[in-house]
């Protein structure tokens, strides 16, 4: 009986024992876990897109106009002859492409547009001979331009009587727009929802007339006549 209680008392220690190595061990581990350099190297990047850069440009203007008179079996008898033409779809207008509308921005640096029409000649030569002739000063060549389709900010000239040799610095200028217009708040090309555009629609309606008294060199032959040669340019206005 004695040495069954001897036993029991000495189970004790070894079991303090082994609670006590298992603490020191768990102990050592966990300051292990937070030794060495913990430095981690961060690098950034970004991205941005971009759009056109706005730009003005004019279509519709026609390379040649042909003018006639309204009565196309009326041939000319020595009195006056009329001769009338147009051009109906000249657009003038702002985009980040050479598709009309096409989203761009100024980028800030905003550039009005104006047309400047100068002209080289002051006749009407006429052809087979030139018994049919005519001097501009005799009977001037006009041309009316109506506004069509043009926003408010435009500006336009409404007509230009051409009745010598151009010369110059005076051009006439049928239609522009100052810079302070196209950067105003009612216009914006570069909105992603709805972009707006300050483009000017407008035509050129022409006429003349054969002066009366002429005799032609070759009656009854059909005659032609070459006259002033136009020419439209579209300059920034700043």
């Amino acid at each position: 009986m004695r040495k069954k209680k001897l036993a029991a008392l000495f189970a004790i220690p070894v079991s303090t024992l082994l609670v006590i190595v298992g603490t020191q061990s768990s102990f050592i581990a966990s300051a292990v876990g937070i030794e060495g350099d913990a430095s981690t190297p961060i690098t950034t990047t970004a991205s941005a897109e971009t759009i056109e850069m706005c730009g003005w440009r004019i279509s519709g203007v026609e390379s040649s106009i042909t003018l006639a008179n309204t009565d196309p079996n009326l041939e000319y008898v020595g009195s006056e002859y009329e001769l009338v033409g147009a051009d109906e779809d000249i657009l003038i207008y702002l985009s980040g492409d050479t598709v009309a509308d096409t989203r761009c921005s100024f980028y800030g640096e905003y550039k009005g547009a104006q047309v400047k029409v100068s002209w080289t000649g002051s006749s009407f030569v006429s052809s087979p001979d030139t018994s049919m002739g005519w001097l501009l000063s005799a009977e001037n060549l006009s041309i009316t331009y109506t506004d069509t389709a043009c926003v408010p900010a435009w500006v336009t000239d409404p007509s230009l009587t051409i009745a010598g040799a151009f010369v110059a610095g005076d051009e006439v200028v049928p239609a522009m727009i100052p810079a302070t217009a196209v950067g105003a708040a009612a216009y914006s090309p570069d909105s992603v929802n709805s972009p707006t555009f300050p483009s000017c629609g407008f035509s050129a309606a022409y006429a003349t007339a054969i002066p009366a008294g002429k005799v032609p060199t070759d009656p009854g032959t059909p005659y032609t006549f070459a006259g002033p040669a136009l020419t439209s340019t579209l300059v920034l206005e700043p």
